[in-house]
């Protein structure tokens, strides 16, 4: 029994030795890695239409709004599970900084969004707050409160059908999306209180 732990223990071990020793070649050879174009990426395109100029007395709106406005002519893009190191490999190592600037730009674009809808609806301004929330998860948030309130505004219209999508939507999140299941969870609760509401 003592000689059937041992091996495996060996074998374990080596499997470990052999996958740290390929993460650090190719960490080596990331940093050797040919500058590429980046042309080929999705980057993100915030739409001049989107309601972000609603007039407003709010200092706090105002901020929300400034911040989006300035991302409107920056590059954007959403990395999440990518590393360094492939970035690295695919752009070359001078991209990645320019690369990383543009996928935190993709966070406070992501959290502007969340924050500025829920102040337009504590405002009144539903209808603004739901073209910002269909903005956000077009382009990947998952936000819960993003999700939670965008339900909102279809329970508060009685859009029963809007709200399976949204429901759907979130189940065909991938499972490594970390508020898959509070999204869920939140969404259903909304469509509950629709059923007693409709």
């Amino acid at each position: 029994m003592g000689l059937v732990i041992n091996n495996a223990i060996r074998r374990s071990n080596a499997r470990s030795r052999k996958a740290h020793e390929e993460f650090w070649n190719k960490e080596r050879e990331s940093y050797r890695a040919p500058e590429r174009s980046t042309e080929d990426l999705d980057f993100i395109k915030v739409p001049d239409n989107l309601p972000i100029h609603i007039s407003t007395d709010d200092p706090q709106i105002k901020e929300y709004q400034e911040t989006l406005d300035n991302l409107t002519k920056k590059d954007i893009i959403n990395l999440s599970g990518i590393s360094n190191t492939d970035i690295r490999m695919s752009y070359g190592k001078k991209n990645l900084e320019e690369l990383s600037q543009a996928d935190q730009r993709y966070t406070i674009l992501c959290r502007t969004i969340n924050n500025l809808s829920a102040a337009y609806m504590e405002t009144g301004h539903e209808n603004e707050a739901r073209e910002l929330l269909e903005y956000a998860l077009s382009i990947g948030c998952d936000i819960t409160s993003c999700w939670n309130n965008l339900g909102r505004c279809y329970l508060h219209k009685e859009e029963r059908d809007s709200l399976a999508t949204l429901i759907s939507r979130a189940e065909a999140l991938d499972e490594g999306t970390a508020s898959k299941k509070e999204i869920l969870s939140g969404l259903k609760e909304i469509k509950a209180l629709m059923d007693v509401v409709i």
